[in-house]
């Protein structure tokens, strides 16, 4: 027969926790394209809000990961975006040059010429909001690996486009 002190600490071992930030200073200002296959839109702009969630199992302390450290992460990954160009470097229809302090960007007849500075060369097909929210997934999760933070089980990073539309990329953390 359980005690109630062994079935308490079942249940908590069982139950999964969950953490979510969101906050005015986790944004960024980007210009971007988008290829719809034999397409590329035009370069235009979006202010992003980013969402991140982390579940997992409570700590000795009695909480899943420290906000304050959370939203570090998170802030520093924005900012790394913010005011730049960004440009998808695994897309075959995407030839990207860089030389003497530029980033010249090809597709097909468009050719964009950037100076290096203004640009973030992404390892993701495209610049939709879907695969950035995975690339900040990427960087927190680099993150949370690097603090040994065992206890998450899964990220999510939510990146909105415009108000109303947000994607969506969830993970486990193994």
């Amino acid at each position: 027969m359980l005690t109630k002190e062994t079935k308490r600490n079942t249940l908590f071992t069982m139950s999964k926790y969950s953490i979510h930030v969101e906050k005015d200073y986790l944004k960024f200002s980007s210009a971007h394209f988008l290829i719809f296959g034999e397409k590329c839109e035009r370069l235009h702009g979006h202010n992003y809000a980013v969402s991140v969630d982390l579940e997992g199992e409570l700590d000795d302390i009695g909480y899943i990961f420290d906000f304050t450290v959370l939203k570090e992460f998170a802030e520093n990954h924005c900012n790394e975006l913010d005011h730049k160009t960004l440009i998808p470097s695994k897309n075959d229809l995407v030839a990207i040059t860089e030389a003497n302090g530029t980033v010249e960007v090809v597709f097909r007849d468009k050719r964009f010429i950037f100076p290096a500075s203004d640009v973030l060369i992404l390892p993701i097909k495209n610049c939709t909001a879907e695969l950035l929210a995975f690339y900040l997934s990427e960087k927190i999760r680099e993150d949370l690996l690097d603090m040994q933070a065992d206890n998450i089980t899964s990220i999510t990073v939510g990146v909105e486009e415009s108000p109303g539309q947000t994607a969506y990329y969830k993970r486990d953390m193994l």
